[in-house]
């Protein structure tokens, strides 16, 4: 602890959908690339990424049955990314998992002072946007579409 103010002790890294075939993630990756403090806990954070993998995937796959996307699935429905493709699925759940935790992050930074991003729903669409415009793009989509009821 510094003598000016509180500093969290390291929690250890959790990986995120090793084992799958899909892109691995991190909680650690993810405090970096999101810059979130050490002050959340871990496994709330593995919850969301783990929950926001879960919704990508869904949409990859759901939108992958019936057309033509520029990567291919193996017998498993994993798909065979570059690295360009990788980067892009690691920012669609990372900023869907962020727009998830934005209601946990207010609920544990309770600063009544300054601008907290935590507990404005325009930062959490724009977050949600962020990750749809990048499964679009995995999907080889423009960033909007119109679809047939």
């Amino acid at each position: 602890m510094s003598s000016f103010g509180f500093e969290a002790a390291a929690q250890a890294s959790i990986d995120i959908d090793k084992a799958s075939g899909w892109p691995a993630l991190s909680t650690g990756e993810f405090r970096r690339h999101r810059r979130i403090p050490e002050t959340f806990e871990e496994q709330a954070i593995a919850d969301s990424l783990n929950r926001s993998v879960a919704e990508v995937q869904q949409q990859i796959l759901n939108y992958t049955e019936n057309t033509d996307v520029p990567f291919a699935l193996d017998a498993s429905l994993v798909p065979d990314f570059s690295e360009q493709q990788v980067s892009i699925y690691r920012a669609a759940v990372y900023a869907r998992s962020h727009a998830d935790l934005l209601g946990y992050f207010s609920a544990v930074d309770q600063k009544e002072a300054g601008n907290n991003k935590a507990q404005d729903e325009d930062q959490q669409n724009a977050l949600l946007g962020q990750s749809n415009r990048s499964v679009r793009l995995l999907l080889g989509l423009g960033r909007a579409g119109v679809h047939s009821l």
